[in-house]
């Protein structure tokens, strides 16, 4: 899969399973947005790769839509 110059969104990103999503795409090239509900600890991740901190909590429709506009201006 080619991820070079492609954006990803990575849910959850700031720990766990999401925080190696993360990692692991910035490595193959993509930019990566960080989203997570502990903006503080997705902001550290987002820093490390060079990437985008978000909060987001994805039960919340409204949340989902505002990160979402965020990344596509990004």
């Amino acid at each position: 899969m080619q991820v070079q110059e492609q954006i990803a969104i990575v849910t959850g990103g700031a720990s766990g399973l999401g925080e190696a999503t993360a990692r692991a795409l910035a490595a193959a090239g993509a930019k990566v947005a960080v989203l997570d509900r502990q903006i503080d600890k997705a902001r550290l991740v987002a820093a490390e790769i060079g990437g985008l901190a978000l909060e987001c909590d994805i039960c919340d429709a409204a949340s989902v839509t505002a990160a979402l506009d965020h990344v596509r201006g990004w």
